[in-house]
């Protein structure tokens, strides 16, 4: 026999069925198994940046709140209301009402609907700086299907932190309504003329700002996707108009508590929750925030299971989603700078 073929023909022997059948086994094996961690990686990227946009909306949110809130009762060159001469007086028997006795000045007459258009002299009722309810109450139509039920509304008035400029005639700010504050006195005016008996630089115009934060249903990118939203006081076409303006998407509810000190000494002594009378002589130096962040999307194979019990969220009103939406409960307790009396 001529073995030189023989061994030609072993060599040239290929794979067998058995070390086929392990190889494609050992293959799928680890196939399989880079399938997986891919799988699992993908998902956990997926939950990381679900939780990063969850912060990132609910940081936007809550530090707007606070830049606003912190410079509540803010006038210019002073920080009490009362000393506005022909702004309204709060109604002690029936706070935070304006007194029924006011009347506004009359270059605001005019301007009475916008005035009036949130509420009872919801624009320039400047002694209630800070002003919450506990459901949406505002005269004004919330946007989209309207408000969510049972979040709370927020309303801040100041002046605004820029000054407007006094070298000139106020022509670009006709129709505004603005404040001239000196040290010991004000005054809410409209016209492109600073009153008189106010000289600059004893004197500065600033805008009147209020701002009252709310969530709707809807977001302006899509329906059924609530948002931080708020009606303000603008102007248009040389006079003054109520605004709506959303914030962010994602915010889901609004719950405020407001702290009153009753001994002057800047402290919240006590905190209530919107609706609840505050005495007529203590001062509101304090506000917590809750704010409720939903993810605008459903993640898949994701319930939300939690129960969120917080502010007035409690007993029958807690919240039970059990959906699909990842959330995010964020709170923060504010200090209020410009309420030394």
């Amino acid at each position: 026999m001529n073995t030189t073929n023989r061994n030609r023909r072993h060599e040239q022997r290929g794979l067998s069925l058995v070390e086929l059948m392990v190889a494609m086994a050992i293959g799928t094996f680890l196939l399989a198994g880079a399938i997986t961690v891919f799988g699992k990686t993908r998902d956990l990227y997926r939950t990381n940046d679900a939780a990063a946009r969850l912060q990132e909306t609910a940081r936007y949110a809550m530090s707007t709140i606070e830049a606003d809130l912190r410079m509540a009762n803010y006038w210019g060159l002073m920080s009490r209301a009362d000393l506005i001469e022909n702004g309204p007086a709060l109604d002690l028997a029936n706070l935070p009402a304006v007194d029924p006795t006011y009347s506004l000045p009359a270059e605001l007459t005019g301007y009475a609907g916008t005035i009036n258009q949130c509420g009872a002299m919801w624009a320039v009722k400047l002694p209630a700086y800070i002003e919450a309810t506990d459901s949406y109450t505002l005269g004004c139509a919330a946007a989209g299907d309207g408000a969510v039920a049972g979040s709370d509304t927020l309303t801040i008035r100041r002046a605004s932190t820029q000054q407007i400029a006094t070298g000139a005639p106020l022509t670009a700010s006709a129709g505004q309504i603005k404040l001239q504050t000196s040290r010991v006195q004000g005054t809410l005016f409209s016209t492109a003329t600073i009153p008189a008996g106010y000289l600059p630089p004893l004197s500065e115009t600033r805008a009147l700002v209020v701002n009252g934060y709310y969530v709707g249903q809807d977001s302006d990118e899509r329906d059924d996707t609530p948002s931080l939203r708020r009606k303000q006081l603008d102007v248009a076409g040389g006079a003054p108009a109520i605004t709506d303006l959303q914030i962010v998407p994602g915010v889901e509810d609004l719950q405020i508590e407001l702290g009153a000190d009753f001994n002057d000494d800047q402290n919240a002594d006590y905190y209530v929750q919107p609706g609840t009378a505050i005495p007529a002589g203590d001062q509101i130096v304090a506000v917590r925030v809750w704010l409720l962040v939903r993810a605008e999307q459903p993640e898949v194979g994701f319930t939300d299971g939690r129960t969120y019990d917080y502010a007035s969220r409690t007993g029958a009103n807690v919240l039970t989603p059990g959906d699909n939406f990842r959330r995010l409960l964020v709170s923060k307790t504010i200090a209020l700078r410009n309420t030394r009396r």
